[in-house]
């Protein structure tokens, strides 16, 4: 019975990475339209199933200047580390499926969060997926605010780029999926 729980305990885990990792993937490829595939191994058959994020409308259209994992916070102004992949390199021939993404290469940059900048925080539920299928999810966002920002936090800058500093227009970040057993 224990074995049981810590390999229910480990199939969600890992599915948490899994839909952490797609979300920013989604994050580097926001202008790339395509269906992501995953999939989870236990015991028995692996389980696959696609999910194809429609991008919220409040969010740009436009590539953003940063993309990486928060760093620190210094009043209004934080600090990122960048992704080292360029855009739409992910999983097209960057990083080959299934290997780990290192996402501490890349430059780390400053964010300047001024009294104009809009803060939106990802609110997506994805929902329950299907076995063998495809599920259509619209991504959901709220005003989110520097205190939501934690250690685990995916970050999306647009702005102005001058150097390794971006003053923000808008910021949009994305926490870990929670999984909780019963």
């Amino acid at each position: 019975m224990q074995s049981k729980k810590i390999l229910i305990i480990g199939g969600l885990t890992v599915l948490a990475v899994a839909a952490a990792t797609f979300v920013g993937a989604r994050l580097l490829n926001s202008g790339v339209n395509g269906l992501t595939q995953m999939g989870i191994a236990g015991p028995g058959e692996q389980v696959a199933f696609t999910i194809d994020v429609i991008p919220a409308p409040e969010l740009p259209t436009l590539p953003p200047e940063v993309t990486g994992l928060f760093i620190s916070r210094d009043d209004k102004t934080i600090v990122v580390q960048s992704m080292p992949l360029e855009m739409g390199s992910f999983g097209g021939g960057g990083v080959a499926a299934g290997s780990p993404v290192d996402m501490s290469g890349g430059p780390k940059v400053e964010v300047v969060i001024t009294n104009e900048t809009i803060l939106y925080k990802d609110i997506t539920q994805p929902g329950d997926p299907q076995p063998i299928g495809s599920t259509t999810i619209q991504q959901t966002v709220t005003e989110g605010t520097l205190d939501d920002l934690n250690s685990q936090s995916m970050v999306t800058v647009w702005g102005r780029r001058s150097g390794d500093r971006v003053v923000a227009e808008v910021v949009f970040y994305s926490n870990p999926i929670m999984i909780q057993v019963p």
